[in-house]
C-alpha cells in the first residue's frame, strides 16, 4: 500500500473534453512529444496508487490515438514516465539560470535541417577568438508563429 497521508488522484470536471492539438496542426518538432510528456508527468504527480496512473495513462493514450497522434511515438513518450520515479518528480527542482542566445525564426515544416545548420555555424564562431567570448553557449532555436489566413484576414486593430 501507499505510505503517504493523503492519498491523489486525478480530477476532471465533467466539462473537460480533452481538446488536445491534432497532430497534423502545424507546430515544431519537439512540441507533440514534450506535450506528451508533460501531461504523463502530470498524471505520475497526481496519481498516488501505480493502478490509477496506468488507467489514467492508458486513457490519455487513446485520446492522443484519437486526435490521430501515431501510436508509436504515444508508447515510446509515455514509457518514458513510470511510477518508481514519482518521488523525484515531486520534487522541487533548483534549476541554475544560464543566458543562452536565443535564434527566432519562423516555423516552416519544409526546412527541418535547421538545428544541423545552426551546428555547422557554431563551429564557425567557435574558431573565430572575439565572437568565443562574446558567444559562450551554442544559441537555443526558438520558434515564433507564423502569419496565418485569420492574420492576413482580420485586422487586430480598426
Amino acid at each position: 500500500m501507499n505510505d503517504s497521508i493523503l492519498d491523489d488522484c486525478t480530477h476532471y470536471k465533467p466539462t473537460e473534453t480533452f481538446q488536445y492539438k491534432h497532430f497534423t496542426s502545424c507546430h515544431p518538432p519537439g512540441v507533440k512529444p514534450g506535450f506528451i510528456k508533460g501531461e504523463a508527468l502530470q498524471l505520475l504527480r497526481t496519481n498516488s496508487f501505480k493502478t490509477m496512473l496506468k488507467h489514467n495513462l492508458s486513457k490519455f493514450k487513446l485520446r492522443l490515438i484519437k486526435r490521430r497522434y501515431p501510436k508509436k511515438l504515444t508508447r515510446i513518450t509515455l514509457s518514458e514516465v513510470n511510477f518508481a520515479t514519482r518521488q523525484s518528480a515531486l520534487l522541487q527542482k533548483n534549476r541554475t539560470r544560464k543566458r543562452v542566445l536565443p535564434f527566432v525564426t519562423t516555423h516552416q515544416p519544409s526546412v527541418p535541417h535547421l538545428k544541423k545548420i545552426l551546428t555547422l555555424n557554431w563551429d564557425l564562431i567557435q574558431n573565430q577568438p572575439l565572437l568565443n567570448a562574446i558567444f559562450r553557449n551554442p544559441p537555443i532555436i526558438a520558434y515564433k508563429r507564423s502569419t496565418s489566413f485569420k492574420d492576413i484576414l482580420l485586422r487586430a486593430k480598426l
